[in-house]
């Protein structure tokens, strides 16, 4: 399967191709929110990534490496009528910033939530395998836009 891992504008819509199996495609004048989250992954891994949404529980992610950064944000800027600006490229922890609507510009967009742990097996505790008890969920103030 050959990897294409392109985040695109195509008339009225985001497209993002991973490969021929993995694709979605977003109406933008349906979409809620825009934000931006980083990872303490580092050079290891994808770290930093962009979240779209039109309805509360479901979003889009592509990571940063799908994106001309200059086009894509200025061309999308100019269909939402606002400046798109990321500015999580140089956090190296996790961090979480709404880029749009612009009445939440820079307010978190993801809370982390510990739920209690789960019982640990005995192979659980010796490697410290069960990391299950931590979960993303949008802040208040970026729920109330789809009250």
């Amino acid at each position: 399967m050959i990897i294409i891992n392109k985040l695109t504008i195509l008339d009225d819509k985001i497209l993002y191709e991973l490969d021929s199996q993995n694709k979605w495609k977003l109406d933008i004048e349906k979409i809620k929110f825009i934000g931006e989250y980083t990872t303490s992954a580092g050079r290891l891994a994808e770290d930093w990534f962009f979240v779209f949404a039109d309805t509360i529980d479901q979003w889009w992610q592509a990571p940063s490496t799908a994106i001309d950064h200059e086009e894509f944000w200025e061309q999308l800027g100019k269909k939402l009528n606002c400046e798109l600006a990321p500015n999580l490229f140089a956090s190296t922890n996790w961090a979480t910033r709404v880029l749009y609507p612009k009445t939440l510009d820079g307010q978190e967009l993801f809370l982390l939530i510990k739920s209690e742990p789960k019982p640990k097996t005995f192979w659980q505790k010796l490697f410290k395998t069960n990391n299950d008890n931590v979960r993303l969920e949008l802040t208040e103030n970026v729920k109330s836009l789809f009250k």
